[in-house]
């Protein structure tokens, strides 16, 4: 991903590369060819440098670096096995190659992947629960969410109903108290939209903001043309 990342923030024109070494990038890309980047030693907000001065270091030949074909070998070697040439630095391609934020927002998309999965399975364990304890689903009835809209709420009731009122594959459990006189169940089983709805609007919100810092230039500095201007 954070080769992916990379080519996305030069594709776009602010880092003052060549089309060369930005279509040697891709050609490494699509071949799998993926430089060896420690798993520590960046600061982050600063521009995560030490990562992709390797992933850089990677594309020039140097280094380790990893491909189907070859497995973990010299960068050299795994460029050549794939039919690739190391890139040859021009003006300036070196600070665009090396100053972004790319590695932190590669863990931060893999964070929020991993949170959407298990907001979800924590919808069905909900679901898996109330099932087993008996419990109803009058509360997650479309008409009490739509008088207080909010969307993560809805969308968990939403996603509870479909896992609980199935005419395809009825629960038996669900099936054995239909008609029972239960009021309401525990704030634990009834609640479970507004309790779990809040954490996917936080996880809606961060993909807002991940979405954008995917797809912004970061470089330091920027350049903007024809005014060959620098940031």
């Amino acid at each position: 991903m954070l080769l992916a990342l990379r080519i996305n923030v030069l594709a776009k024109g602010y880092s003052g590369i060549s089309m060369e070494t930005l279509k040697q990038y891709i050609a490494a890309f699509n071949a799998n060819c993926l430089p060896w980047v420690p798993e520590k030693g960046t600061v982050g907000a600063s521009g995560d440098l030490a990562p992709l001065s390797h992933l850089a270091l990677g594309m020039m030949g140097e280094g380790k670096m990893w491909s189907p074909k070859s497995g973990w070998a010299d960068a050299k070697y795994v460029l050549e096995s794939n039919k690739l040439t190391p890139i040859k630095l021009g003006p300036k391609e070196g600070i665009a190659l090396i100053n972004g934020t790319q590695l932190i927002t590669a863990l931060g998309v893999e964070a929020l992947e991993r949170a959407e999965a298990i907001a979800r399975q924590a919808d069905i364990v909900a679901a898996f629960t109330l099932d087993v304890l008996k419990g109803t689903t009058r509360a997650f009835d479309s008409c009490i969410h739509d008088v207080r809209p909010h969307k993560g709420q809805k969308m968990v009731a939403r996603r509870l109903r479909s896992l609980l009122h199935s005419d395809t594959n009825r629960s038996e459990i669900a099936e054995s108290h239909r008609f029972c006189d239960r009021v309401q169940d525990a704030y634990t089983l009834r609640c479970c939209p507004q309790v779990h709805g809040i954490v996917n609007d936080t996880v809606a919100f961060v993909r807002t903001i991940l979405s954008v810092e995917v797809n912004s230039a970061t470089d330091n500095p920027v350049s903007f043309l024809p005014a060959e201007i620098l940031f």
